[in-house]
């Protein structure tokens, strides 16, 4: 948006590292999803809100701190831009609000009904999907004008968990490779979401309207793995792991983890295994259609913008 010529303001914890923000020229407000004054403070003068905030550790922590800072922090933020009579609120959403629903054989779209079961393995995605239930009666009710966007998996720089595992194992001189599955993997590169969440802003027909942001190709696990892989100059080669040993290393890691109170979740998890084993098979073509919308990224760049990055990374540390 700060290229398009927009003035951005990002709502940011003091305890957050903002150096990628400030060398964009964004104004920083120091503030808290979970402290209202600091948000209605944050939305003060702006047009638009974006509210991707939220904690992203699937499978991992209590129920309430998704609660928190994904429910009660989105009603927060509401009310806040109601107060500031914001004209467009857009909901970062995700495509596993639909939970069991994008799972089969069968493409998930904005008129299927979402399958979601409240269990340990799934903070995440419920606390989404009560926080996207509660911005849409929001526009029902009149309140604000809100669209709702669903990135799928979203993958790039700066990304701790599907990307930065797959990195890791993308690393290694075989690629460890839980089961014997290749599920599908709607994977969009960050600058594709963001972009799509512009576009939903921007436009008047999309007031009230819920979006999935998926490729437009059958991408797989497999396809994410070899683009790694090939960014980082080797040859894809895996090793098949057996899903049961897989299974039984991430509860070894998550008892480690646990018992040294580590922040984020290890390496593998159960949660991130079951995940890996169903995939999800969403549609996301309604915002092709009615926007004209569509991803820029293709896989192997994104992989290959991704890999440049790490390596960035790791140059600013060794000097």
């Amino acid at each position: 948006m700060v290229v398009q010529g927009h003035e951005v303001r990002a709502l940011a914890r003091k305890t957050s590292d903002c150096s990628n923000l400030k060398s964009l020229g964004t104004e920083i407000v120091f503030g808290d999803v979970q402290d209202y004054d600091s948000l209605r403070k944050a939305a003060s003068g702006v047009d638009v809100v974006f509210h991707a905030a939220a904690r992203v550790m699937p499978g991992w922590g209590a129920w309430s701190d998704y609660e928190a800072t994904i429910v009660k922090g989105t009603e927060n933020l509401l009310k806040a831009s109601v107060d500031a009579k914001i004209s467009r609120f857009v909901y970062i959403s995700s495509g596993v609000v639909l939970g069991k629903a994008c799972r089969g054989g069968v493409p998930a779209d904005e008129t299927t009904q979402c399958e979601i079961v409240f269990t340990e393995d799934n903070y995440y995605d419920y606390a989404k999907h009560q926080a996207e239930q509660m911005a849409i009666e929001y526009h029902r009710e009149g309140k604000l004008a809100v669209t709702v966007v669903r990135p799928c998996i979203v993958y790039g720089p700066r990304d701790r968990y599907i990307t930065d595992r797959f990195h890791l194992l993308a690393s290694l001189p075989v690629f460890m490779w839980p089961g014997r599955g290749d599920h599908r993997a709607p994977l969009v590169y960050v600058t594709d979401v963001a972009d799509s969440a512009i576009v939903a802003a921007m436009s008047q027909q999309a007031a009230g309207q819920v979006y999935n942001i998926a490729p437009l190709d059958d991408v797989r696990f497999s396809d994410f793995a070899a683009a790694l892989v090939k960014a980082k100059g080797k040859a894809f080669r895996k090793w098949t792991v057996p899903m049961g040993l897989a299974y039984a290393s991430g509860l070894v890691m998550e008892w480690w983890a646990k018992l040294w109170r580590f922040k984020e979740p290890p390496l593998f998890t159960r949660s991130g295994l079951r995940f890996f084993e169903e995939g999800m098979f969403i549609d996301g073509s309604k915002i092709v259609r009615e926007l004209g919308w569509k991803p820029k990224v293709s896989l192997d760049e994104g992989a290959r913008l991704y890999v440049e990055w790490r390596r960035g990374q790791g140059k600013k540390k060794t000097t």
